[in-house]
């Protein structure tokens, strides 16, 4: 909590620069924003750290919880809870936010890339080149083509013409090999701990980091690289480098100073848990487990069960309910409401270990898969404090969607990392459910006419207003039927 006051200050400062912009895409006007233009690298990324991890937590991960199918409503005591996500009503103004504000937010990065004062701002740099690819390998998986090459120019490029989606993940690649470099050069750095909320000026995390946040994007590019052979060569080549690499063996978390006042609270608890003085919040009270979620772990005698879920304090009820269906549901548990003091995860490290372990078992890694799963499941334990996963290892071993020796590993790799993910990454849910089609079986909410979970958001008012010339049109169908471009089921 050192420094709570300066850095909560710098918060504010990026705060006014960022809401001081009309649109989304001020990538823009933001770096021409005179404040902006005032702070050095080590003050532009707290407040860059804060912002995009607050969007991550509440937006990416709240969509993604739902179309994941890992959420649903306490619908007995909220007469429409999660109207609109119950009843598929995408649409232009549908989650808008999540690509206004990661587009707004990731500019600050993109400003500390190029920032020049004749000091070596090298860690800082690199820091701001992962968590740009970060943030921004979501704007493609929730959208696909987008502008990027354009973007984040300033004033030369008001109106940014739209990358190919798969070209952007080249980049964001070949972004990180950057950060790497930049992190082994070098000496005379600015000093940088301070300012860094993530890892406290550890450039050996930020490596393991930078390495894990490639991994993924290597294993999402991997069944579409084996449709294409030069994407393959791409592939194969960069995993190369990878087996001699480190990867992230604790949760990626941020904490600017997080403290049980207004404003001040960590993010999540403030949307999901309860104000300062202990009143509930309404999102928090409406929001529960899916039926589906729910049975997947009491079938299996899943600890986790009763640390990402608790008895709902209103009803006194336990359980799950289908989406758009009937009934009261449990709470979001103690393991992920932490406290308005809590750490704010980004990343954890069990998603590492099931990165690891598919990139194994598929062949792009080298290394024991079983080995990797069985560390993800006790992280997931770990994070969520439910004990030694030892037992429920060895119980469900041969469980085809729990067990990795239950005839299909991967399909219990995947399975294991969307329990782990659940309420954390949400997005993650989401999106690796169209990659792989893991966890099998997910339901569509109740009543539904679509005949498929949803594909993707569709671009935002925005961008028809903002950028009419380069945005593709799009209906709600899209959302339906236009696949991310590693999406080859």
């Amino acid at each position: 909590m050192k420094k709570i006051k300066n850095i909560l200050v710098l918060i504010l400062v990026t705060s006014i620069c960022f809401t001081s912009c009309d649109d989304y895409l001020d990538v823009n006007d933001s770096i021409d924003n005179p404040n902006l233009s005032e702070l050095n690298p080590n003050q532009l990324i707290v407040g860059a750290q804060s912002r995009s991890a607050e969007t991550y937590t509440n937006r990416v991960n709240r969509i993604g919880n739902w179309m994941g199918v890992a959420w649903s409503g306490n619908y007995l005591a909220f007469n429409d809870a999660y109207g609109p996500e119950s009843r598929y009503q995408f649409s232009t103004t549908f989650y808008n936010d999540v690509w206004d504000n990661l587009y707004r937010f990731t500019s600050n990065f993109a400003t500390i890339e190029n920032y020049e004062d004749g000091r070596n701002w090298n860690n800082q740099k690199a820091a701001a080149k992962i968590l740009k690819t970060f943030y921004f390998q979501y704007i493609v998986d929730l959208y696909g083509d987008a502008p990027y090459t354009e973007a984040f120019q300033g004033s030369d490029f008001l109106f940014p013409t739209y990358d190919d989606a798969q070209d952007i993940y080249i980049d964001l690649i070949n972004t990180l090999d950057e950060a790497i470099a930049l992190i082994n050069s070098g000496t005379d750095l600015e000093p940088f701990g301070s300012s860094d909320i993530t890892f406290n000026g550890d450039m050996d995390k930020w490596l393991a980091f930078a390495n894990t946040v490639k991994l993924r994007l290597l294993v999402r590019l991997i069944l579409k690289a084996e449709t294409d052979s030069e994407l393959l060569t791409f592939v194969n080549s960069k995993f190369t480098d990878l087996n001699t690499a480190t990867f992230i063996d604790e949760d990626v978390v941020i904490n600017p100073g997080y403290t049980n006042s207004d404003d001040r609270q960590n993010p999540f608890w403030e949307v999901y848990g309860a104000n300062p003085v202990g009143v509930l919040t309404n999102q928090g009270r409406q929001t529960g487990p899916s039926l589906f979620a729910f049975n997947l772990l009491t079938n299996s005698n899943d600890e986790r069960l009763n640390r990402i879920w608790k008895t709902n304090p209103d009803s006194g009820v336990f359980a799950g309910t289908p989406q758009n269906g009937n009934g009261n549901s449990a709470a979001i548990g103690d393991g992920i409401l932490k406290g308005p003091d809590a750490d704010l995860p980004i990343m954890l490290s069990s998603e590492s270990y099931f990165l690891q372990a598919e990139a194994i078992q598929r062949g792009y890694l080298n290394g024991n898969a079983q080995s990797m799963f069985n560390m993800g499941i006790q992280s997931s334990y770990d994070f969520l404090g439910a004990g030694d996963a030892s037992s429920y290892i060895s119980d469900n071993d041969t469980d085809i969607d729990l067990g990795f020796n239950g005839g299909n590993p991967l399909r219990a790799i995947l399975t294991q990392k969307w329990i782990a993910l659940t309420s954390v990454s949400g997005a993650e849910l989401w999106i690796e459910y169209n990659r792989t089609g893991y966890p099998s079986n997910l339901p569509l909410p109740e009543n539904s006419t679509d005949t498929n979970i949803p594909l993707r958001l569709l671009y935002p008012a925005s961008e028809y207003s903002g950028n009419s010339n380069n945005v593709i049109n799009q209906t709600r169908s899209d959302a339906f039927t236009s696949k991310i471009f590693w999406d080859v089921n």
